[in-house]
């Protein structure tokens, strides 16, 4: 018996202590500390968010603006209802008239100062493009007002025939059509 004491005596238990365990007060320490300074950062940004925020963020019209927006708006409804602001004649400048032998175009020339020099007609292929234009000057402005117009036919229309005539207010063009059929 004697021997299993002195082997007991002999053997001690080793126990190892590591510097990082929970236990160690420096841990402690060192993670209350984050721990406080990520809260005081987590408050600082928020108030800072909201005090950006209110200064930031866009304050609703006062009333008065509002009336002025208002009153502006139905100022340019009136403008724009008004006719020399839109040109209404342009809706009937341009007539197309299809005979047996010939499509007839007439221009009204009143849309255009009756002058014809203010009405280019020009042919591409079988693309009949109208344009017209009118300067009118006042006193204090310049209006310009510019039309056109695009007519596409067939093949049997010889557009390379056609003719320009003026009589009275009305502008006629003339383009043959080709009645031989192949």
């Amino acid at each position: 018996m004697d021997e299993n004491l002195t082997k007991e005596e002999h053997t001690k238990q080793t126990t190892k202590e590591y510097p990082m365990c929970a236990n160690h007060p420096l841990m402690k320490t060192l993670f209350i500390g984050f721990l406080i300074f990520a809260g005081a950062y987590c408050a600082f940004y928020t108030v800072a968010d909201w005090y950006m925020k209110k200064i930031f963020a866009l304050q609703p019209l006062p009333p008065r603006m509002e009336k002025m927006f208002k009153n502006d708006m139905r100022e340019m409804d009136r403008m724009f209802k008004n006719e020399r602001f839109i040109p209404q004649k342009s809706a009937g400048v341009i007539h197309l008239e299809q005979s047996k032998d010939a499509y007839k175009v007439l221009i009204d020339l009143r849309a255009f100062d009756n002058n014809e020099n203010n009405v280019q007609v020009l042919t591409n292929g079988n693309l009949l493009t109208i344009n017209g234009r009118t300067i009118k000057k006042s006193k204090h402005n310049e209006q310009i007002s510019e039309f056109q117009q695009n007519y596409m036919f067939g093949n049997n229309v010889k557009l390379k025939e056609l003719t320009k005539s003026t009589n009275g207010n009305y502008y006629t063009i003339t383009i043959p059509i080709d009645n031989e059929e192949e």
